[in-house]
């Protein structure tokens, strides 16, 4: 349904990677949104009156926290659709995560404050007053919240938007706690237990760890997100489909936002092959995934000797040696300069992120491993930290 409407308001409405279809995606779910939360605020909390229930109170505030999100996501798509400029080169990309946090924000400050309100209504209970009203509108609410989850899901997918995907999960979330508040209601027609406070309670519970999760989505990209690992593969993949490429390394990944991403990577190519030839692939190679990912993509080659058997050989045992130690650890760069008493080995050491050893203990237990080999060797080893 939520693409029968977008087809009557934006134009080249299946064109999901564009900037404008984009924004005007963004633009019309918060529209929605905004008008079904208002409409929701406005029933649950003059129920909520009527019935003299903290927990559909309760229901409602979360509707209207929803109100301010959907105008921070609706602010947020038109500020990070915004042109690059002098101070923001890499464009504004980030305001739709500034405005997930503004989400998160809200949802935390609702959720805290029902919860207060319902742990007063346990202390000193009020009676609660059934109505089948209320139960009709609870109903349609969740109806409604379902609708609103199929859509912003739906279209958060196909834009790849971490804002529409958030207020998808807002929206399910909403389901859980109005079916929450509606047995509540019910409960009261069968104990005298104060079941409207204890439901409020934990519907704010609920509220408040989907804030937190919400806040968590947001931040992660603006700290530094790990690129998804599916992509890097397809990548990875990619590159080497090419004639010049035989390996590759120190792949980096930064995000300024949806459609905003820029990558630099490392390719080994052989030494012996024509640069001016390399240099064509490679600038074709830039192109190209640039057309077929979306990333801005900058690459350093890296000339290597393939054609040494001896120097290979070499190769292969430290590479033994280095994964010997452990199995994530991987080595590039590896070249060899020979003198007249020792010979040197000069390579770097690809290591996890989230690897803490200590690089001269590393650096040394190579070292030790690989004089078993040859005297000779002397180790020149860089350690470098994975950013995928």
């Amino acid at each position: 349904m939520i693409f029968s409407i977008a087809k009557l308001f934006i134009k080249d409405y299946l064109n999901y990677q564009d900037k404008q279809v984009r924004e005007q995606y963004g633009t019309l779910c918060s529209i929605l949104s905004i008008i079904c939360n208002i409409v929701l605020v406005v029933f649950k909390i003059g129920i909520g009156f009527i019935v003299n229930s903290v927990a559909i109170m309760a229901d409602g505030l979360n509707n209207l926290s929803d109100v301010g999100s959907n105008l921070a996501s609706l602010f947020g798509f038109k500020l990070a659709n915004k042109h690059p400029d002098s101070d923001h080169p890499y464009g504004h990309g980030r305001y739709e995560y500034i405005a997930g946090l503004v989400i998160a924000f809200l949802i935390l400050l609702v959720g805290i404050q029902a919860l207060k309100d319902s742990v007063l209504k346990i202390i000193e209970p009020e009676e609660v007053y059934f109505s089948y009203v209320a139960v009709v509108i609870l109903v349609v609410s969740i109806l409604i919240k379902l609708w609103m989850f199929s859509f912003n899901r739906a279209v958060g997918n196909k834009i790849d938007s971490s804002t529409l995907k958030a207020a998808g999960q807002d929206s399910i979330n909403d389901v859980m706690t109005t079916s929450a508040t509606l047995v509540a209601l019910c409960l009261t027609l069968v104990t005298d237990l104060p079941v409207d406070g204890i439901i409020g309670a934990i519907v704010s519970v609920v509220v408040i760890l989907a804030g937190i999760d919400v806040f968590k989505d947001t931040i992660d990209p603006l700290l530094g997100l790990a690129p998804n690992k599916e992509l890097i593969k397809e990548i990875e993949k990619f590159i080497l489909s090419y004639d010049k490429p035989v390996g590759i390394h120190d792949l980096m990944m930064h995000d300024y936002g949806p459609g905003r991403m820029f990558m630099t990577v490392h390719v080994e190519v052989d030494s012996r092959d024509d640069i001016m030839a390399i240099h064509e692939e490679i600038d074709a190679i830039e192109r190209a995934i640039q057309q077929e990912f979306g990333i801005l993509t900058t690459i350093h080659y890296d000339p290597i000797d393939i054609h040494n058997p001896f120097l290979n050989s070499i190769k292969k045992q430290v590479c033994e040696i280095v994964e010997g130690i452990d199995d994530q650890y991987s080595i590039h760069d590896f070249r060899m300069v020979s003198g007249a008493n020792h010979i040197n080995l000069i390579f770097d050491v690809l290591i996890p992120a989230n690897d803490e050893i200590d690089h001269q203990t590393l650096k040394k237990k190579i070292s030790d491993h690989v004089a078993q080999l040859d005297n000779r060797y002397s180790c020149v080893i860089e350690i470098d930290h994975s950013f995928v």
